[in-house]
């Protein structure tokens, strides 16, 4: 046998006897004591305040002692500890919204099963329900954006305006169209805040100069109920407001009247429904206000299209201020007396 292979034999056995030696060693050797990292335990929150953009969102997160990171958001949260209340902003849209909700529901540092969640959001108002500025508790929210459409110039002529006629949802499909809330705790909250003083300020006196003819449309701003119509897309026009005021009659077997329109609530409103039903949320919580930024339609004798395309000049501002005001003192109610509201929501139920 050659010197080398004597050689090279011996290294092999030597390397191997090391490994078996070093593993014997291990093997008797205590085991470490495993890394111990606790994550802390999620946030319990109270109440949730749901706004869209800026404008609504200004005076809540001005009140918010904190501010916490929200990277699957469009915005950072306000965070009250005291109060055990969260600001968020959703972002314009059903989508937006519904993404937004989906993703602080499933926060891990949070705990929302018992939140109450209060919409409180800007919007545009049927002239034949209220004026600018004036704020509506939602008790149905009908979502606009499902239905079988042609062209308008190939309709049918029994068809108005182009529209094609109410069909209610078939059976058995999950209902996608119209969400009922939790009535009792919406009458609850219009008692609690239906006195509130809302300014009317010459802005608002201006935007409601042209509608002196809609009673409702033509008083100072008040508190009321009511249901709202709700889609992705702005729209506007006097047909549309009458063919929506049918839809939210229809819909509900003449219990709803179409107060508000917005953009965002269906998508809060789904999102709540499926999180309900893994216990990260209590869809029977959701409160919707709605307060008029401006009317629906174009004033009698005005042009749909330039009353769309006409900015809210100090409108805006009075239905963000209305917003707060009046969702503030549920916000404010419901967070101080916890002990009441946390396990049973206030109102008969209905």
């Amino acid at each position: 046998m050659s010197r080398l292979v004597v050689r090279t034999r011996r290294m092999l056995l030597a390397a191997a006897f090391a490994g078996m030696t070093a593993t014997s060693v291990l093997a008797q050797a205590p085991a470490s004591p495993p890394t111990t990292t606790s994550a802390a335990a999620p946030i319990p929150i109270r109440v949730v305040v749901v706004t869209a953009y800026a404008l609504e969102d200004k005076a809540w997160m001005a009140e918010a002692p904190q501010t916490l990171d929200f990277p699957n958001g469009v915005a950072p949260l306000g965070y009250h500890p005291d109060k055990g209340v969260l600001i968020v902003r959703t972002g314009v849209g059903t989508n937006h919204a519904a993404i937004t909700t989906f993703a602080l529901a499933t926060d891990p540092r949070f705990d929302l099963s018992k939140a109450y969640w209060v919409i409180a959001a800007i919007a545009g108002v049927n002239p034949d329900q209220a004026s600018p500025g004036s704020a509506a508790w939602i008790g149905n929210v009908i979502d606009v954006d499902f239905g079988k459409w042609v062209d308008p110039r190939e309709a049918p002529a029994e068809w108005t305006g182009g529209y094609p006629p109410f069909q209610p949802p078939r059976p058995g499909r999950p209902d996608s169209v119209y969400y009922p809330l939790n009535i009792g705790l919406r009458d609850w909250a219009y008692e609690l805040t239906k006195a509130t003083p809302l300014p009317d300020t010459e802005a608002l006196r201006k935007a409601r100069a042209p509608f002196s003819s809609y009673p409702n449309g033509y008083k100072p701003p008040f508190v009321l109920t009511g249901d709202e119509i709700s889609g992705q897309a702005y729209w506007h026009g006097a047909m549309l407001t009458k063919r929506y005021a049918k839809l939210a009659s229809d819909y509900s077997g003449g219990k709803s009247q179409f107060v508000m329109t917005a953009m965002e609530d269906t998508g809060v409103a789904n999102a709540l429904r499926r999180l309900t039903t893994v216990g990260k949320a209590d869809y029977n919580r959701l409160l919707v206000l709605r307060t008029a930024s401006n009317y629906s339609q174009q004033a009698p004798g005005e042009n749909a299209v330039d009353s769309m395309n006409r900015p809210y000049a100090g409108v805006g501002d009075a239905a963000a201020y209305a917003a707060h005001a009046v969702a503030g003192k549920v916000v404010d109610t419901l967070t101080a007396n916890w002990s009441i509201y946390r396990d049973a929501p206030p109102g008969a139920a209905r």
